[in-house]
């Protein structure tokens, strides 16, 4: 066996990981980009005689001199970017509440008037966290979508109550379209009830990093209490993530 065909498991597998969210109705620029590095892996992987000719070809030019190098060094600095991003992201992951604060749940898709498999993930950690610390408020955050027929905030303030958790302990914010809105408006509700700007974050894992950034800029200081996401998925948002960072950090976007 050429020790080439040893990159293909890898790279099937890696394929596997993007593919399969679709299968469950998840699409999105994460997986999108996954699949396409990995069938571009695979081209190489298979046709590497192939791939060669045509790089001598475009070398060969002084524009494809340019473009080659062009793409060479952009290659360089979003792998190093990645890098980076994901160091920060698991640091953020791994960071725990070093007092009990006020909990934000941040929105997730809702499908109907009931929280989507993702969402209950964090409704659960939620309710664990506030069982385990009777004095701490909540708020549940996110407005009403497309396909939604109530807004995530109130759908979470429904389930958790549902689930032994008094009312009076949670306010359900549900005007936000995203989640910097999330994060603005859980502080002017901290705001209004007199309450301390440090929160504790409940969201899934991937996205702790960026929401404690962005909870930064709502003038709020955040510790991370992540929920459990499914391993299948995982590939597919983090990539999502380095996207999205990307567009934060470099572009000034949130």
């Amino acid at each position: 066996m050429k020790l080439r065909y040893l990159f293909l498991l890898p790279e099937l597998v890696l394929l596997f990981f993007f593919v399969f969210p679709i299968f469950k109705r998840i699409c999105n620029p994460g997986n999108l980009a996954g699949i396409l590095v990995c069938l571009f892996l695979l081209f190489v992987t298979l046709f590497p005689q192939v791939f060669a000719r045509w790089i001598c070809h475009l070398w060969g030019h002084l524009g494809g001199k340019i473009g080659l190098s062009a793409v060479c060094v952009l290659t360089a600095a979003g792998l190093v970017f990645s890098a980076v991003m994901s160091v920060q992201m698991t640091r953020a992951v791994l960071r725990h509440p070093a007092q009990p604060e006020t909990v934000v749940v941040l929105g997730c898709k809702v499908r109907g008037t009931r929280p989507s498999r993702m969402l209950l993930r964090r409704l659960e950690a939620a309710q664990k966290y506030l069982e385990e610390n009777p004095e701490v408020s909540c708020i549940t955050t996110g407005g009403q979508g497309a396909g939604e027929d109530i807004p995530e905030g109130q759908a979470m303030k429904t389930w958790l109550v549902e689930h032994g958790i008094a009312e009076s302990r949670i306010t359900a914010e549900t005007t936000s379209k995203d989640t910097q809105e999330n994060l603005e408006h859980a502080a002017a509700i901290l705001q209004e009830q007199g309450l301390d700007n440090r929160i504790v974050i409940i969201t899934d894992g991937f996205h702790q990093y960026r929401a404690s950034l962005l909870a930064k800029r709502a003038g709020l200081e955040s510790e991370s209490e992540s929920a459990w996401t499914n391993p299948l998925y995982v590939p597919t948002y983090w990539v999502r993530e380095w996207m999205a960072l990307f567009q934060l950090l470099v572009l000034g976007h949130g």
